[in-house]
Parts: C-alpha cells; structure tokens; sequence
C-alpha cells in the first residue's frame, strides 16, 4: 500500500494504526514495515473500530497542517488517479477546489471466494474482477473523499465531506480498488456487526447483510447476481462510467439535501 503511494508521486505519509487491545503484536509488524519504508507511525489508538473510528484519527492529524492537501486512504484502498496526483491537486487548488471525491470498485477473486493474500503476488493478479459490492450488497456509502485540504471537515469513514468545495465528478473522480474481499473477512465482518451492535453503532448491519449474502452462498459472493456488475478490471474496469455515475449521483444528493437542511452533516 506504501509503495503504491510512493509510486504516484506522495512523498509525505503520516501512518496512523488502530488495534483492537493493547500490545496487539500487530503494531510491532507494522513498525518494522514502515521503518522500512522510510517513515515511521505517526498514531497508535486502541478500541473498536467503531463508524467514527477514522474520521477521529484523520482530523487529529489533519489539523495540524489545515492549508497541506492530504491524500486519504486506509490499508486496503489503492486509488488509481487520472493523472499525476500534485499536478490534479494543483489544478483543484487554482480553481477554489478543496477536495475530491471518488468511490469504490470491490477486488474479488475469480471465483467470488476469499483466499487468503499471498505475499510476493501481485494483487491485481490475485483479485482481479472488480464489482459494486457496497451499496447493492451492504447498503453501504460507497463513496470516499480521496483527497482534501486539512481544513476540510471529513465525515466517518471520510465517506462524503461536511462543507467544502467539491471538485465536479465530470473533471475528477478516483476509482479506489478496495482490497477488502480477502481471507477470513466473513468472520471478521461477523464480529464486527456483533461489536457495532453491542456500541449500538447505527451501521452494524451494513456488516451482517454481508455474512447473510455469503452465508447463503456457499461462503463467497454470488458473482452471477446482476447488482454487483462483476468484470475483470484488466485492461480496464467495464462498468466504471456505470458505477461512476450512480456514486457521483448519490455525493451531489446528499450536498443538496445538506444545503436544504434536510439532512443532518454527521448522517450517513
């Protein structure tokens, strides 16, 4: 995930680590990986990883430098911009823009199963169909704000923007490549939707619509299931204008309904 930053031209990474307990062996790993790398944690929190979990930690950090633009992504997300990214920023910069939007494209084996990752592979090779997972499957926002200003104010899971100005989803929209559909994430998103409902997190059933789906289909994603819009992504996604389209139509929705006053900044 480090690399693939680097490669697209981010110089700067502010690692920010949440784990369940405290002396979770986890940490160590990820200290060792980024140490590596060439840069160091900037945050360790511990608890639940609950639906304001990140925009906590992203804030905090953002703060410290409002006028910096911050490329926002969690581990599993790999955005694939259209450009090179400061030149893109830049671009928004000049026009008043403060940030820029874009949404996910699930990563799915070819069997719609979940192996686990194999180091050293790939992962485009190990996952390659890309779907529409989130919204059909889940009911959940599959939209992200991938970039903002750290003035910006992020939502949870930095799924939409309080406020701001918004680059138009005609002139930049970033299809994030979600990493998420790998081994044992049935049971992981079982516990999850048990840990979210016990907090009397509002999204715990985001999670347990999943479990149901793979429950019912022998442990995978049914791939023949027209919602999903399952197709290889090499050389390219063939359902991204589709899934584009119906993302960028839900963000300007909700900034509309926000401007009415129908709809509280915080919601998902």
């Amino acid at each position: 995930m480090l690399e693939h930053y680097r490669s697209l031209g981010i110089a700067s990474f502010s690692v920010n680590v949440n784990v369940r307990e405290g002396g979770d062996a986890c940490v160590q790993r990820v200290e060792e990986v980024v140490r590596a790398f060439g840069t160091a944690i900037a945050s360790v929190t511990t608890g639940a990883w609950l639906h304001g979990s990140n925009q906590v930690i992203y804030s905090r950090v953002r703060a410290v430098h409002p006028d910096d633009w911050f490329v926002l992504a969690d581990c599993d997300e790999l955005q694939v911009w259209p450009g090179e990214i400061a030149s893109l920023i830049a671009w928004c910069e000049r026009r008043g823009y403060d940030h820029v939007e874009g949404c996910f494209v699930d990563r799915l084996a070819p069997d719609g199963g979940f192996p686990d990752y194999r180091f050293g592979v790939p992962l485009g090779e190990q996952y390659p169909l890309g779907a529409y997972l989130s919204y059909p499957l889940g009911g959940a926002n599959p939209c992200k704000v991938v970039a903002a200003k750290g003035s910006v104010e992020l939502g949870p899971g930095q799924h939409f923007a309080n406020g701001g100005s918004a680059c138009p989803a005609a002139d930049i929209f970033v299809p994030v490549h979600h990493f998420k559909w790998t081994g044992g994430i049935v049971e992981r998103l079982r516990r999850r939707a048990a840990s979210r409902a016990r907090a009397r997190d509002p999204y715990w059933d985001e999670s347990a619509r999943i479990v149901a789906h793979c429950d019912a289909n022998g442990g995978g994603i049914d791939l023949a299931d027209p919602r999903f819009l399952t197709a290889p992504c090499e050389p390219a996604y063939a359902y991204w204008d589709a899934v584009k389209r119906e993302c960028a139509g839900f963000a300007e929705s909700r900034r509309r309904r926000v401007a009415r006053g129908n709809l509280r900044v915080w919601s998902s």
